[in-house]
């Protein structure tokens, strides 16, 4: 977090690593830095894990075993989304990697998947496991998830990237339960993209401690390939984010 005057020490990037990421700017108390190599943009330093759940505790209230917010259109939604995917789930063990209220479970179940989901909130899990009883669904972080030694033919990941304090626990993660020659497909904030803001503060989807590290193509690319992955597919988008498919390599 920001006190007084912003840092001045350049500090090593977590993408790249080169020790050249400085000071760009601060937004609600949170100091963000970039790499002038590889353009990653993140807060620095992260908050701690204390912090981001006290965060989530506050902000993500609502859901229940009984309700989730907006899940009638959320279903909706995820049923046409889940149809790009159906050469790549139809009896294939699949997981949904932050998986909400298991809606895109649900929706891949439909296609003939085989579908798990792992959250860290534990209302939205109890929402799933109420409204999606024939799958399995874990609450808990990456860590211990990584710990049971599953694997998965194709790993679905919508927004979630931008909210982990960090790319190595998350790519380390994908690298550990995704079977050689499956899939990982990601969505998040594309900070390259044409449309975000000139001016980058003023960027809703900068918004500490919420999402915390903000990725473009070349470094996104740069980080799955560290970790064993090849792009497959760029589904590019009119609105700034990512929407890739990446494949795991066979060796």
């Amino acid at each position: 977090m920001s006190v007084g005057l912003p840092p001045q020490t350049p500090t090593e990037c977590p993408v790249c690593h080169a020790h050249r990421a400085s000071f760009a700017f601060s937004k609600q108390s949170y100091d963000l830095f970039r790499c002038p190599d590889c353009g990653f943009l993140f807060v620095h330093p992260y908050p701690d894990a204390a912090t981001i759940t006290a965060f989530y505790e506050t902000a993500y209230r609502g859901a229940s075993a009984d309700f989730y917010p907006k899940s009638s259109s959320r279903r909706r939604r995820t049923v046409w989304k889940s149809l790009r995917f159906l050469r790549y789930v139809r009896h294939k063990d699949v997981l949904d990697l932050g998986c909400g209220g298991g809606f895109m479970v649900e929706a891949f179940n439909r296609l003939g998947a085989r579908a798990s989901g792992i959250d860290i909130s534990q209302n939205s899990i109890a929402y799933a496991r109420q409204h999606v009883p024939r799958s399995t669904f874990y609450c808990e972080d990456l860590t211990t998830f990584r710990k049971r030694n599953l694997t998965f033919d194709f790993v679905f990941s919508s927004e979630v990237l931008e909210h982990v304090p960090g790319p190595d626990e998350f790519m380390a993660t994908l690298a550990a339960i995704t079977r050689p020659n499956g899939y990982v497909y990601i969505s998040a904030p594309d900070v390259g993209h044409h449309r975000v803001p000139k001016d980058l503060p003023s960027w809703a989807d900068i918004c500490p401690p919420e999402h915390l590290q903000f990725f473009n193509h070349h470094n996104l690319c740069l980080i799955f390939e560290r970790y064993g992955f090849v792009m497959h597919k760029n589904m590019k988008n009119r609105t700034p984010a990512h929407s890739v498919l990446f494949r795991r390599k066979s060796n």
